[in-house]
């Protein structure tokens, strides 16, 4: 019997890199997944080696293509995605001259208030995406004032994701969808917004070349050495992190958001046309096939419930996730306003920051959790309301094994939850960009639903009239916070 062909969806994590094995059936026969080496000390490392990245990407790979081999499948081709914004400098020969600046890398902190308070709405108009410290624009109008010799020194600048690219194909590319996303391409002009890169202080020779989504290039043959697969092997260059992952949970129907919920927080919808964003709290970018992605993001997703086990002495998260789901919702009166961190998209605020507001003697640490819990459910609200109707949430993401993050989000959003999967859902989409980019899928908004949800989760009515009562105040209580802290 002739065993179906097969293509590799890779995810480049911050932590995990991910590889998904679809069949020409469109089919999941397989998800691989190596973790990445920390480089530093930080809970979330603000650099990444990027020789340890390939590395990791190779191994991750293979594993996946012996266990083709063992099957019997051929590997067609593979796709490659990556979620959130990152910067590397290279020298003329596409050699790395600086680690991966990874989205919670705060240095350009300074750098993008004072852009904020310049450009940063115009650009935000005309890219569809706010300036934030995780913006490569904004790192690189840091290096650019801060390591002018690094900064004249350097031949390239590109992300993580065009660096791989180009030690597979020998060519340096972005496509079009990932660096809509990073805020650098002009919405009208789907090309490099010139403003954009006259506030980073570079030229487009300095930049990969832009490439649609669907361009297929060719493993080298060190590459393919590397990866265990024959050289000349279709690589096909794929989309954005959030444009995987809404084909990955298949939220493709116009009222179907799709939802990550990891360690942070991502709300997505389909347009079919981009979106002048009315709201700072949303952006809007370039996926494929005259397709966008409305996203709103908050990089305190899961991470407050990690900070929070961490906080009360390294408590086992299941543990206090468990405890903190006996707790009533409205968490005894406690209303938390989790930070985001330096990468937040719709929250780039860098004179934002948390509170427990209510707090007494006799709150313990599973009210205070569920507090900050309620508190990201809360936040997420918000940017459902920037949206247009929604209808029901597809969503995936690690934590969503905890049975407390998926009844919050589901009152909050006031939608049923369809649970997805974990955390494999932008691997996914970046196997059926590959099938895409080969030809087998035809516009990926009639693609057939691969995903089946794993559960429903319907919203409590009493939880939900409570996340609507108080959305408001959250607001209002973080603009407090700001004005604190802008007046400290």
């Amino acid at each position: 019997m002739t065993r179906p062909d097969v293509v590799l969806g890779v995810e480049i994590g911050t932590a995990v890199i991910t590889v998904a094995v679809l069949g020409e059936d469109l089919d999941l026969r397989e998800t691989v997944a190596w973790p990445l080496p920390r480089t530093t000390h930080h809970p979330v490392d603000p650099v990444q080696d990027p020789w340890l990245v390939l590395d990791t990407l190779a191994s991750a790979v293979r594993e996946a293509a012996g266990i083709c081999e063992v099957f019997g499948n051929r590997v067609r081709g593979l796709s490659l995605t990556s979620r959130l914004p990152t910067l590397l400098a290279l020298d003329a020969a596409h050699l790395p001259l600086t680690p991966v600046l990874t989205a919670t890398d705060g240095r350009s902190v300074g750098t993008t208030r004072r852009l904020v308070a310049e450009p940063g709405s115009a650009l935000h108009r005309l890219t569809g995406v706010p300036l934030t410290p995780a913006s490569p624009v904004a790192k690189l109008a840091w290096f650019a004032g801060h390591d002018p010799g690094l900064f004249g020194h350097a031949a390239h600048w590109a992300g993580l994701k065009g660096f791989l690219l180009s030690r597979l194909t020998g060519r340096l590319v972005t496509d079009v969808s990932t660096s809509s996303a990073a805020g650098w391409v002009e919405s009208a002009t789907l090309d490099w917004a010139q403003p954009a890169l006259d506030v980073a202080g570079v030229h487009r020779e300095q930049l990969p070349d832009l490439v649609e989504v669907t361009t297929v290039l060719r493993l080298t043959a060190a590459a393919g050495e590397l990866l265990g697969l024959p050289p000349g092997t279709p690589v096909v260059v794929g989309a954005s992190g959030a444009a995987t992952t809404q084909v990955g949970v298949g939220a493709m129907d116009r009222g179907c958001a799709a939802l990550s919920m990891g360690a942070a927080a991502d709300l997505c919808v389909i347009e079919d046309r981009p979106v002048v964003p009315e709201s700072e709290l949303v952006s809007c970018h370039a996926f494929a096939d005259g397709l966008w992605i409305s996203r709103g993001t908050f990089s305190n997703g899961d991470a407050v419930a990690r900070w929070a086990a961490e906080s009360f002495g390294g408590v086992d998260i299941d543990v206090l996730l468990a405890e903190a789901e006996l707790v009533p919702i409205g968490a005894e009166g406690l209303i938390g306003i989790p930070q985001p961190a330096a990468d937040a998209t719709s929250w780039g605020n860098p004179d934002f920051q948390a509170a427990l507001v209510g707090l007494r003697v006799e709150h313990g640490r599973a009210a205070m959790t569920r507090a900050m819990a309620e508190g990201v459910a809360r936040e997420l609200a918000t940017v459902r309301a920037a949206f247009g109707a929604i209808t029901r949430v597809r969503a995936a993401g690690s934590a969503l094994r905890s049975p407390l993050w998926a009844s919050l989000l589901a009152a909050a959003l006031d939608v049923p939850l369809e649970v997805v999967g974990t955390d494999e859902a932008p691997a996914v989409g970046a196997a059926l960009m590959a099938w895409r980019g080969l030809g087998r899928l035809g516009c990926l908004c009639d693609r057939p639903d691969v995903r089946l949800p794993a559960r429903e989760v319907l919203p409590d009515p009493l939880a939900a009239a409570h996340f609507a009562a108080t959305r408001r105040l959250g607001e209002q209580l973080s603009r407090l916070l700001t004005q604190l802290r802008t007046a400290s």
